[in-house]
């Protein structure tokens, strides 16, 4: 497997992210997870349209050139078509599994859940997706505690932490509804956790709103 380096090339119009995406922006994906360089994020909408391409991107392409068109496609563009924001994927080198770790970092946490107590960002609610449980084997190497933030259509992950790529995945569809005011008799008003879809790892994700 490849690990993968997502950088921001171009913006022929206006991001309507908040801070803007620039070019040189980045996050990078090596075995499934996803990080994020400290201090930076990815505007969850742009994720959306990079996830096809990624999973494909890390493997070897082992159909010849003339049968397979992924080998070629490096550039993503946003779903915002006033955005205009252009991604190019490159590959950063092989995964070495054999020293693939999962760091502890106590001050970092401390930190973070700092943030986590700012207000929310106009009218939609902040988000945490935190791992809650580990029923099984994760092959990424989640465990209770891991977790990301939604903060308006930006997602930040701890420095120095990683987030599975499908986990992550699992929680897209229901984050803009957690995000905004549900009618009483919504079952999404209640509905919090998610599993991820590894039948293996049964990892349980809640899904929080910082109030």
């Amino acid at each position: 497997m490849y690990e993968l380096k997502v950088t921001v090339k171009k913006v022929l119009g206006e991001c309507t992210a908040t801070p803007a995406m620039k070019p040189g922006d980045y996050f990078t994906v090596s075995d499934g997870d996803i990080r994020i360089p400290e201090g930076g994020y990815i505007c969850i909408w742009a994720l959306q349209s990079l996830m096809p391409l990624i999973t494909p991107k890390e493997r070897e392409i082992l159909e010849n050139r003339d049968e397979d068109w992924m080998w070629r496609v490096h550039h993503v563009q946003c779903p915002d078509p006033d955005g205009g924001v252009i991604f190019k994927i490159e590959r950063a080198g092989k995964v070495d599994k054999d020293t693939k770790s999962s760091p502890e970092d106590q001050t970092v946490v401390k930190a973070d859940e700092e943030h986590d107590r700012e207000t929310c960002e106009g009218v939609l609610k902040n988000l945490r997706v935190e791992v809650e449980a580990v029923r099984g084997k994760c092959t990424s190497r989640m465990k209770p505690g891991d977790r990301f933030m939604l903060r308006s259509g930006r997602l930040y992950i701890p420095p120095d932490r990683h987030f599975c790529l499908y986990a992550l995945q699992a929680t897209r569809p229901l984050l803009p509804a957690k995000q905004r005011v549900l009618q009483d008799g919504d079952w999404m008003k209640e509905e919090c956790r998610v599993i991820c879809p590894d039948p293996a790892g049964n990892v349980i994700l809640r899904i929080d709103r910082m109030e």
